[in-house]
């Protein structure tokens, strides 16, 4: 997915909530020093490679890390549903995330 359709998807995320989304980038996570969570998310660099948008993935509950995650710093293809974590609204943030997803390797493409 290029750079320009992620970020518009940032700027207008009420025409993309509930869609199927595909797109490829780089995988990687944070895990949160206090709770031991991790957190997961695809970057798409634009073209010169300065500037990366993303969003935040969620794995399936089912999923083991590090054995069932792709190796971070990775090149990945997801697929997966834009939804919207609206616990912040108020101050006038949404985060966008990737929910049921599903990794494409190579052979799927």
């Amino acid at each position: 997915m290029v750079y320009s359709e992620v970020f518009n998807m940032s700027v207008s995320p009420e025409e993309y909530i509930g869609k199927t989304i595909r797109m490829a980038g780089i995988f990687t996570t944070n895990q949160d020093p206090e709770t031991e969570q991790i957190s997961c998310a695809v970057l798409v660099q634009d073209a010169t490679a300065c500037c990366a948008q993303g969003f935040e993935i969620i794995m399936p509950e089912d999923a083991v890390y590090p054995q069932d995650y792709p190796d971070f710093g990775s090149e990945v293809t997801v697929v997966g549903e834009l939804q919207a974590d609206r616990s912040l609204e108020e101050y006038g943030m949404i985060f966008l995330r990737l929910e049921n997803v599903t990794f494409e390797t190579p052979s799927d493409l």
